[in-house]
């Protein structure tokens, strides 16, 4: 049985998710940025795009503290990507 985990913890964690989720709207943001400047923007990548940035608003604006499962999924889902993304900016500059 995994230990109850104290109010810090979850503290720590929501704030952990509530950031990236918010890191993923911004790479999201400028993916829509760089397609829109682009000499013959794809509409339909654009339309998805944004879709998928209305879903994580969604998901930021209901997410609560006590909810420790979709807390934990958007760790495991979303935090590799953020992770690899900073990675290739990083080894970019």
């Amino acid at each position: 049985m995994a230990a109850e985990l104290t109010y810090q913890e979850r503290l720590n964690r929501f704030e952990i998710a509530q950031e990236t989720i918010g890191f993923m709207m911004a790479m999201h943001t400028r993916s829509i940025d760089q397609e829109q400047k682009k000499a013959a923007p794809d509409t339909a990548v654009i339309d998805s795009l944004r879709a998928e940035f209305k879903k994580l608003a969604d998901e930021l604006y209901y997410l609560r503290l006590k909810d420790d499962a979709t807390i934990q999924r958007v760790l495991d889902e979303y935090c590799p990507i953020v992770k690899a993304a900073y990675e290739q900016e990083r080894a970019a500059s």
